[in-house]
């Protein structure tokens, strides 16, 4: 692992990339190296050891980003719950109907069964050596970042279908959070990926059982 200058003649910017989501410093963009070399205090740690330290590095990445967009999500819940509480149709205020209920009880359930989990994993983590099971708890943040991103998307989803218009306008920024926070399933590795690491596990903790 190492770090590259960007004047270093061997690396470009080839392009920026549009993306669905727009809330990252400088955006995305595609970058090319060809005869790019680097000093010897370029170098981040040890020689051959770049994977060990991405690795140990992504439990606590997973995590930090399943906090911030946990918040986002429990901000769409606001505006949809206030909107719900105040808007009328058919005699009552959207809040009296059973269907929005239900689509507020169930955001509310998964964000609460979401926070549990990021705790639980972070729990892991915090225990350091004394915990064998602390190496990168990789197991418990990949369940995390499933359930997570897929709970974030759900609820942002809902509090736009609550909020009609105003979910999908400009005005409200819950039209700015569906777009951003989407790609939280394919971020730190998609949801499929997760699911097959942690299938796997639990097959070879399975063997080893047996």
């Amino acid at each position: 692992m190492f770090l590259v200058d960007a004047d270093n003649p061997g690396f470009r910017i080839v392009r920026k990339v549009p993306t669905l989501d727009l809330g990252w410093p400088g955006g995305h963009a595609e970058v090319e190296f060809v005869d790019c070399e680097v000093n010897d205090d370029a170098v981040l740690g040890a020689v051959g050891e770049g994977f060990e330290y991405a690795q140990v590095r992504l439990g606590p990445a997973r995590l930090t980003h399943c906090m911030r967009w946990l918040g986002a999500a429990r901000r769409a819940m606001e505006y949809a719950v206030r909107y719900a509480s105040a808007r009328e149709s058919f005699g009552k205020t959207l809040s009296e109907h059973q269907g929005v209920q239900f689509m507020v009880a169930d955001s509310e359930i998964e964000m609460h069964a979401a926070r549990l989990m990021i705790w639980h994993a972070a729990y892991l983590l915090d225990q350091g050596d004394s915990n064998p099971r602390h190496l990168s708890a990789r197991h418990e943040t990949s369940m995390a970042k499933v359930f997570v991103a897929e709970t974030v998307n759900r609820v942002i989803d809902r509090a736009v279908q609550i909020c009609g218009a105003h979910g999908i306008s400009e005005d409200w920024p819950l039209a700015l959070l569906y777009r951003e926070h989407r790609a939280f399933r394919i971020y730190d590795g998609p949801s499929e990926v997760h699911r097959m690491s942690v299938g796997r596990r639990v097959f070879r903790r399975a063997v080893a059982a047996s």
